[in-house]
Parts: C-alpha cells; sequence; structure tokens
C-alpha cells in the first residue's frame, strides 16, 4: 500500500507538470565535414528531449516543435570526430551548421552524468570516459562489465562469462552505481555475483564517472557512475511517418554462445513508439588446454584446462518504449524485462558434478517528462518501478523440482522531481528532490537477508558558472533511509522449531553529501580540472544480516550484526579529490587524473580462515574500516596519419585497510593497454574498413588481504576486422574479432574462479548490426 501511495502521488504531479504550455520553434540545420561538403547519414541526436535524427543526402536534419530554451546537440558518425554544439532555441526558425571533422580519435564531448544536465566535456569537473554507438556495436561482450572494462580506471568483478560486476577505482557492488536512464539499478546489488540486471542492447552510450556521485544520484556511488542510455525514440521529419528498427547478431566460440537483437520503431512528428526482443544462449566455457599452476591461500594448485561444466547462460529480453513531444516539451513511457538462467561452476576437487544455477527476472517500467515552463526553467518529473526475483538453487534438479535455497523478491519504487535552470548564458543548474520505496521478501529454504521495508528521501541542488577560460560547479544534498526490519526465521530445526530468528528492528541513517569542483582552460584545447566530493553509503539488509550460505559466491556470510549484535551500525562516508588534465587536439587528445579517496567505515567482505562444518564452505565476515584508496589513470590517442591511430591507457589503484594496514579484498591489479588501429575512409561500397591490434598487459598483484593470495601478472593480444556499408538509409557494420589470441593459460585477479579454474581461452567472435530505414 505505501508503495502505491508513493506512486500515486508522484502521478499526480507528474500529469500537473505537463499543463504549461510554452512557444516552440523549429531547429533546421546542416552536419558538413571540414572541406564544407555535406555529410549523410550522420546521427543527430538533441540531448536533453532524448531524441535523435539523422542528416539527409543534403546533410539536412530538422527538429520540429522545440520549446523554447538552451540544447545540446550532439553529431557522430564513424570516420568523423564526434561534435556537440549548444542552440539556443527561440520562435520560428532555428537554423545552425555543424562541422565536424574526419577523424579515428573517439572521446567523449558531452557529460551527461557528472551533472544534473548536459555539460560540455570541457566544462566537466570530474573525470569522464564514454563509450558510443559504433564502440559498443563492437566491443558488446557478454555483459555490461565486460563491455566497459578497456576504459581506465573500470575492472571486471566476473563469475564466468555470464555474471560480471562493473568496479571503478577498486570499489564494486552497492559502492558504485548503475544507473540506466535516469533510474539506480536495485537488483539485490550487494551480492559478488550479482550482476545489473540490464540487456547490452539497446544502447545508445555508456557513460562512467570516477569518483563520489552522492551529491547527484543520493546515497551508494562512493566509487563512481556507470550509466547506460537507451537509443532515443526518433520522429518524423516530415508529413509521413518513419519506419526504423536495426537487427543485431553476437557470436563468441569460446562457449558457442549465439545473441540477436530485433528492434523496430514507428515515428510521426510528434509521436514515438518503438519495442525490442533478443536472445542470448550460450554453452560451458572453453580454457585453454593444458596446465596452469596459481597461488591460493592453502598452497599452489595445478588448474587443468578444458570445458566449465556447467558454466552456460541463457537469456531473454524484451521492452518497449512509446514518446510524445510537443510545445510543452516531452513524455516517455518505457517497459523492460529481462529474464536470465545461469550456471555457476563449482571447484571441481570438492563438487565435480554440482549444477548450483540461478534464475532471475527483472520488469522494469518507467515514466519521464521534460516540461518547459518558461525559457529557462524545466520540470523534469520521473517515476519507476522495478520488481526483480532473484531464485539460486542448489542443483539442476531442484530447479526442475521448483525448490530454490534462496528466493528473494525486491519491489522497488523511485520517484524524482527536479527543475532544471539556465538563468543565463553563463548560469545553469537544478534543484529537486527523490523518494525511493522499497519491499523484500526472502522466501527459501536459505533467508541469507531478512525481509524489510525500506524509504529514502533525498533533496538536492547544484549550480554550474561557465566562463570563457574557467567553469566552476557547486552542490549539495541532504539524505535519509530508514529501514524496518522485519521479524524472519532464518533457522529450524528438524521439528519446525526456529533456532536462529531475526527480531523486528528500525533503523534510521541519514548525511549531507556535497561537490564542489572547477576548470581551468588556458588554451581552447587545454583543460584543467579539479573536484573535491563527498559520498556516503549506509549499510544494506545484507550487510548487516547475513547469516548463512551463499551459494551464487560459494561463501558462508555473517553480517556486522551476526557478530556483534550490540553494534551501532554506521554508514560509510568518503571524501575523494580528484585533479585531473586533458588535451584535445586534432591528432592528439590525451587525459591523466590522480584520485584520493578516503573512506570512513568503509565495509568489506573478510575471509576468516574459517570452514562451516555443514556446507564445507568458507566463512566470510563482513567488516567495517576506515580505508583509503589512491590512484591514477591515463589516456591518450595519437593519429599521425589520416588511416593511422594509436592508443594507450592505463590505470593503477592502492587500496588499504587503515585500521590493519593491509591492503582491501579485490584490489584490481594495474593494467596498461596499447592499441593500434589502421583505417581506410572506402573501398567501393566498403566503408571505414579496419584492422586493429591490441595488447593488454595486467601486472602482478602482490598488493592483497592476508587471506588472500597474490595472481600473476598476464599479457592478452586481441585482433580484429570490420567494416561498414549503406543498407536502407542507414549504416550496418560488421566486426570479426579474435580475443586471446595466444590462447594464454591465466587466472585474473577479479575472477571468483580463480583458485580453480583459468580464464576463457580463444575466442573467434563475431557482430552484426545492421539498422534500417523507410
Amino acid at each position: 500500500m505505501k508503495i502505491r501511495s508513493a506512486v500515486t502521488s508522484l502521478t499526480i504531479l507528474f500529469v500537473l507538470g505537463i499543463t504549461k504550455i510554452v512557444v516552440a520553434g523549429n531547429i533546421e540545420g546542416t552536419v558538413k565535414d571540414d572541406s564544407d561538403a555535406p555529410v549523410e547519414l550522420a546521427r543527430v541526436t538533441l540531448t536533453e528531449l532524448d531524441m535523435s535524427t539523422v542528416t539527409d543526402s543534403n546533410g539536412v536534419f530538422v527538429f520540429r516543435n522545440v520549446a523554447h530554451g538552451t540544447y545540446h546537440i550532439l553529431v557522430s558518425l564513424h570516420g568523423y570526430r564526434t561534435k556537440s554544439e549548444k542552440i539556443d532555441v527561440g520562435a520560428g526558425r532555428n537554423e545552425i551548421i555543424i562541422t565536424i571533422e574526419k577523424g579515428l580519435i573517439e572521446t567523449p564531448t558531452i557529460d551527461v552524468t557528472g551533472t544534473f544536465g548536459t555539460t560540455d566535456i570541457s566544462n566537466s569537473t570530474y573525470s569522464v570516459s564514454s563509450i558510443g554507438p559504433r564502440a559498443i556495436s563492437k566491443k558488446r561482450g557478454e555483459n555490461i562489465a565486460s563491455t566497459i572494462d578497456e576504459i581506465p580506471g573500470v575492472s571486471n568483478f566476473s563469475t564466468g562469462n555470464a555474471i560480471g560486476k562493473p568496479v571503478i577505482r577498486a570499489l564494486t557492488s552497492q559502492s558504485i552505481l548503475v544507473v540506466h536512464d535516469g533510474i539506480k539499478n536495485e537488483s539485490q546489488q550487494w551480492g559478488d555475483e550479482h550482476g545489473p540486471e540490464i540487456s547490452t542492447f539497446d544502447i545508445d552510450r555508456i557513460d562512467i564517472v570516477r569518483g563520489p556521485a552522492s551529491m547527484i544520484y543520493g546515497a551508494y556511488g562512493i566509487g563512481g557512475v556507470v550509466n547506460i542510455i537507451s537509443k532515443s525514440l526518433e520522429y518524423s521529419q516530415s508529413d509521413n511517418p518513419l519506419t526504423y528498427g536495426s537487427i543485431d547478431l553476437n557470436g563468441f566460440s569460446m562457449n558457442s554462445e549465439g545473441a540477436g537483437n530485433l528492434m523496430f520503431g514507428i515515428g510521426t512528428k510528434n509521436f514515438g513508439i518503438k519495442s525490442f526482443a533478443g536472445y542470448r544462449k550460450g554453452g560451458d566455457i572453453k580454457t585453454p588446454e593444458g596446465e596452469l599452476t596459481v597461488l591460493t591461500p592453502s598452497g599452489n594448485r595445478t588448474l587443468t584446462g578444458g570445458m566449465l561444466f556447467n558454466s552456460g547462460t541463457e537469456e531473454f529480453n524484451a521492452g518497449g518504449k512509446a514518446g510524445f513531444k510537443g510545445e510543452f516539451g516531452f513524455i516517455n513511457l518505457d517497459f523492460q524485462n529481462l529474464t536470465r538462467q545461469i550456471q555457476i561452476h563449482e571447484d571441481p576437487e570438492e563438487e565435480p558434478d554440482a549444477t548450483p544455477n540461478q534464475r532471475i527476472v527483472t520488469n522494469h517500467f518507467e515514466a519521464k517528462a521534460g516540461i518547459n515552463l518558461s525559457k529557462k526553467f524545466q520540470l523534469e518529473p520521473l517515476v519507476s518501478y522495478e520488481y526483480n526475483k532473484r531464485k539460486e538453487f542448489e542443483s539442476a534438479d531442484d530447479k526442475d523440482a521448483g525448490l530454490p535455497s534462496l528466493d528473494l523478491n525486491l519491489a522497488t519504487f523511485s520517484g524524482d522531481l527536479r527543475m532544471s535552470n539556465s538563468l543565463s548564458d553563463k548560469l545553469s543548474g537544478a534543484f529537486g528532490m527523490s523518494l525511493t520505496v522499497m519491499n523484500n521478501e526472502s522466501l527459501g529454504e536459505e533467508k541469507l537477508i531478512p525481509n524489510y521495508d525500506a524509504y529514502s528521501f533525498g533533496a538536492y541542488f547544484a549550480q554550474t558558472f561557465e566562463e570563457k577560460h574557467y567553469t566552476l560547479s557547486i552542490g549539495g544534498r541532504y539524505d535519509l533511509k530508514k529501514e524496518n526490519i522485519k521479524e524472519t526465521v532464518f533457522e529450524v530445526d528438524s521439528t519446525g522449531t526456529p533456532t536462529n530468528v531475526v527480531s523486528p528492528n528500525d533503523l534510521e541513517f541519514n548525511s549531507f553529501s556535497g561537490s564542489a569542483g572547477a576548470v581551468y582552460k588556458p588554451a581552447g584545447y587545454i583543460d584543467i580540472y579539479a573536484n573535491v566530493g563527498t559520498g556516503w553509503r549506509p549499510p544494506s539488509e545484507f550487510d548487516l544480516y547475513a547469516d548463512g550460505v551463499h551459494e551464487g559466491t560459494g561463501r558462508f556470510d555473517r553480517g556486522l550484526l551476526v557478530n556483534d549484535p550490540e553494534l551501532v551500525p554506521e554508514p560509510e562516508r568518503s571524501l575523494n579529490i580528484d585533479f585531473g588534465a586533458r588535451l584535445r587536439t586534432k591528432y592528439l587528445t590525451a587525459e591523466v587524473s590522480v584520485f584520493r579517496n578516503r573512506i570512513n567505515n568503509y565495509i568489506y567482505p573478510s575471509p576468516t580462515g574459517m570452514i562451516d562444518p555443514e556446507s564445507n564452505l568458507p566463512i566470510y565476515d563482513i567488516r567495517q574500516a576506515t580505508s583509503t584508496f589512491w590512484g591514477l589513470e591515463y589516456s591518450l590517442q595519437a593519429q599521425p596519419s589520416d588511416w593511422l591511430l594509436l592508443s594507450l591507457n592505463g590505470d593503477y589503484v592502492n587500496t588499504r585497510n587503515d585500521l590493519t594496514g593491509n591492503a582491501l579484498p579485490f584490489t584490481p591489479p594495474a593494467k596498461n593497454i596499447l592499441g593500434l588501429k589502421i583505417q581506410k575512409d572506402n573501398i567501393g561500397a566498403i566503408y571505414n574498413s579496419y584492422f586493429e591490434f591490441t595488447a593488454r598487459l595486467v601486472a602482478e598483484q602482490t598488493q592483497v588481504d592476508p587471506l588472500e593470495a597474490v595472481t600473476e601478472g598476464y599479457t592478452l593480444l586481441d585482433a580484429g576486422v570490420g567494416f561498414d556499408f549503406v543498407l536502407s538509409k542507414s549504416i550496418a557494420s560488421v566486426d570479426l574479432s579474435v580475443s586471446n589470441l595466444a590462447d594464454l593459460k591465466y587466472a585474473d585477479h577479479l575472477s571468483r574462479y580463480r583458485y580453480y579454474a583459468m580464464n576463457p581461452g580463444r575466442s573467434f567472435n563475431l557482430k552484426l548490426t545492421v539498422p534500417f530505414q523507410f
């Protein structure tokens, strides 16, 4: 009932917001190259209104009925450097000419994640990276984390190929945020093997912000944000409806995996709708043949290559989106479903025939609008409801019999009411409030976490002042979270009498978060930026009450209040300092950033060295200690000729538990990635044909918790070829790559299988993307 009341209240505000109508105009633009020739089939996105179109044969594009205001137009086309232009829209025709340069360098041009609006990257006070549409179609992995793990400062905490958790600056799970179209992904993210429940298809762009984001997104996000932005709706530029869509096909040989997605949409001048459906199925993972000796906490162990039994996956995703735009602004409605079945490979020395598995179903509903109250103010209501059902089974037989060991149902309502402002050409920002209501039911034999209700409220503001040579930004936020823990029976004896019961408990946490940053631009191609920000994270219900076997992680977890019932839990609070510089020229781009993040009451799982006698699994305790993280990221792209691109990027992070003086568990090793790309403009009907080669150098990780083991360094070689071609007024692409080209035997430090299984061997991968329009 409480979730229903919250939905009703936010819906009323949502409806009231669209009653104000303002004057609108049309944006009529032309995209040209640096020789003044028109550019056809360039993708043009009006970022604030979440709509896009493509240029015609004359390089012309049109956005109709755009309300008065200031907007960012993003233009992208493979073989050209992405360009962002700002435009002030008034009544009638608003003309603009955008010139894009041919080039192979790919860098972000706007920041929509580290701010409440859209900011040119030269004015961003954060360390930001981005992957655009063409790079996503080429790099799309089996999950979100594997798609972005080559970005500096980002790693993949993996459980086989199906599950990947993004790691930013050595922080993961609920210490970072995964945001999908403005909504935090909540799907029981406390679990090491609980990946973001988001499909890798129907994605236009992925932005990564390194550093605390609590000021913008509330609790969590101490380490950074992964912002996943779906493909925009398209509207017709003429009186005739526009029909469009795309077909995406992926294949991976190392687990005989195939995946496909079909998207289809229709747009008129003011109404747009699209739907999509996809399917993915992969078999057992193949690792390199032969033997590899690795260190484990109990000594050396020899791993044998071959197929990893019970490591397959199956996935179905579907959804739809509808939108209406007019002089008032826009309204979008969105639905997505993701259903996944995942097999978990167990240690073959302990249970060679074990078949644990998971089934996760996530349904997500969202309504979002941008209501133009005047040229200076826009009301942005957003409401969402997500239902995540997670079942974990000890065996395939249990799954067939419908007997889950872990059965969690999580319902989450989220609402945000924001007032964005553009007070002048130099001053802009936002203020608003947010509400989240959560209800969890633990229904399985193994509870692990109690039944609970949780309520979060936040109020925030932020302003940015932009001058020619500098930018200043400041913001603050207050958050309150209440947790209503319900009585939950964790264990019973043979007669059914409860032996382990969590008693009802009411907990409350609150915090102020803030951020202040500055950018100095001594020249038009150099930005020097600094940011000081605070973040916070209240202990999750798992952190507090976990007490039992977690089949997905192969651990026996014990929470803070299980070890010390008298403990008064404290939230994590962080202070992060970032300093960096960006260089952008036609033939060279570079960025370097250094950071220090000190987190009080940092929450982490720590191995105890003990074994649970009943399950024979290692016991991990959830602990808290003040911890310090510091490190750096860098990236460099150089284009010495029209056809050659050289790149170098990498990162290093150091962690320290200030209580013990030891490193924290699961600290990513340093990595450096060298790349070479040769690309030709066109060969007949083939465009942007390329060959690329990368070498990923990962250092030995000696920075480990005393109950962890050191992992050896390794060098992975990858190679790929691909090209674009025009089909049905759109640009299609084909990419063929080979990962782990040398079939190297290795165990990655952030693989949860590393003590008993190698990482995947050589894989031939095919990616085909065929958009269409008629």
